[in-house]
């Protein structure tokens, strides 16, 4: 450490870019960075709509690796904000392990974090490098509220989460963040193909003990205050954990705790309008021009929900987020004295909350993820590529993310306190 950035915020002209590169300026005391991306103009002016002064430009370019070897070369961390991963993560990826520079992004696309994983794992761990995706929204109330979860058991059998995003204005997204899961939604069959070789490399967990866990597409839940339809969240929320969860069973020698993720819906209404507006992109994106067309018009394709202008700061000031966890498991004796094959005997809910999901949560998460990287990078162990909860384990993480107001609580059961 002690290059000429501590900190590169690669893509900083993008719509979450600039909010990264607001909180770094905010919340980043003493540290020096910069701002990057393929056109200095765009970047400087980027910098002057957000009102920065005094930041410093770096030029790179995803398709010039040696633009990118040289932007690598003077940082200590890269914070990535280029989107689609798929399309323009990996050469960020390659530059960093390259020149020794820690690497944090805020993707949500299973299919590129995993494929950098199966490509990159042993190079990342040879050269003492860290690789960490899903640093934004997604994953890391999910990751870290799992790990949150797990602290009030002797062991978590299954955990279900549970995202609703409450808004007084209407929730809204930016056109990049569809983009990413449309061409998600397209990547299902490469997907399966990156775990099946996966699975070769990973290490060999510990089977999960107890009953099953049913994952479902679509219900009505009742132990949630809103009540109403849930949906299996499409988001790399499940992807996450369960890699974090192969990787900490392998490593403790304790069962795997198993995971779903879903989103509140609410009423038949909404669950209808879902249904038909996923059925119609993804008969759409079966060819190309109804994919180009798709692309083309996010909010036509969403019912106004994602469009290239992307949320107000209006909408975002007056939108938040819970994430609810119901979770099972067994109790320090029974996890002690190894008694874990009936049905658990212990039930706690958690809960993680903070504003606006997608352009303010993940500002702070992935700032606080780089921040943690180049303060605590002794702490974190060899290199590798690793989910946000593996990475920062016995950091101050998730210390700094609450502290930029994302919640952490038990609502029943397990240890008493909110933290």
């Amino acid at each position: 450490m002690g290059r000429e950035f501590g900190v590169v915020v690669f893509g900083a002209s993008g719509f979450t870019g600039k909010r990264v590169m607001v909180e770094m300026a905010a919340h980043a005391p003493g540290v020096k960075w910069a701002a990057a991306g393929r056109s200095e103009q765009r970047v400087k002016a980027a910098i002057d709509s957000v009102g920065l002064l005094d930041v410093a430009v770096v030029v790179a370019d995803c398709g010039d690796e040696e633009s990118m070897l040289a932007m690598c070369a003077r940082a200590d961390v890269v914070i990535n904000c280029t989107g689609p991963f798929r399309f323009y993560g990996e050469p960020v990826v390659k530059a960093c392990i390259a020149q020794g520079t820690n690497y944090v992004d805020i993707t949500g696309e299973p299919e590129f974090m995993e494929r950098v994983e199966l490509d990159y794992h042993a190079a990342a761990r040879d050269a003492r490098v860290h690789i960490v995706s899903c640093c934004g929204f997604d994953s890391v109330p999910a990751d870290e509220g799992m790990l949150f979860t797990k602290e009030h058991f002797g062991h978590c059998a299954q955990a279900e989460s549970f995202l609703a995003v409450h808004s007084a204005a209407g929730f809204a997204g930016h056109a990049t963040t569809f983009e990413c899961v449309v061409h998600g939604v397209g990547a299902g069959k490469e997907l399966k193909q990156i775990r099946a070789s996966l699975a070769d490399q990973r290490p060999r967990p510990v089977p999960f003990v107890g009953p099953k866990l049913k994952v479902q597409d679509l219900y009505t839940e009742p132990r949630l205050p809103e009540g109403g339809y849930v949906a299996k969240f499409p988001g790399a929320d499940a992807s996450v954990v369960k890699r974090s969860e192969i990787y900490r069973s392998a490593a403790s020698g304790q069962p795997q705790s198993q995971y779903a993720a879903y989103f509140v819906i609410g009423n038949m209404v909404n669950a209808f309008r879902l249904g038909f507006h996923q059925k119609a992109i993804e008969a759409a994106i079966s060819f190309d021009f109804g994919k180009r067309h798709v692309l083309e018009n996010p909010s036509f394709w969403t019912a106004g929900l994602f469009s290239h202008q992307g949320p107000s700061e209006e909408q975002m000031a007056a939108t938040s987020f819970t994430m609810t966890f119901h979770a099972k498991g067994f109790s320090q004796e029974k996890a002690a004295a190894g008694d874990m094959e009936g049905d658990p005997d212990v039930k706690v809910v958690t809960r993680v909350s903070g504003p606006e999901p997608g352009y303010v949560a993940t500002p702070i998460c992935v700032v606080a993820a780089a921040l943690t990287c180049l303060e605590e990078h002794k702490k974190m162990g060899p290199g590798g590529v690793f989910t946000p909860s593996l990475a920062f384990k016995g950091t101050g993480f998730r210390a700094k993310i609450i502290k930029r107001g994302i919640k952490f609580e038990v609502l029943e059961g397990g240890k008493e306190g909110a933290k």
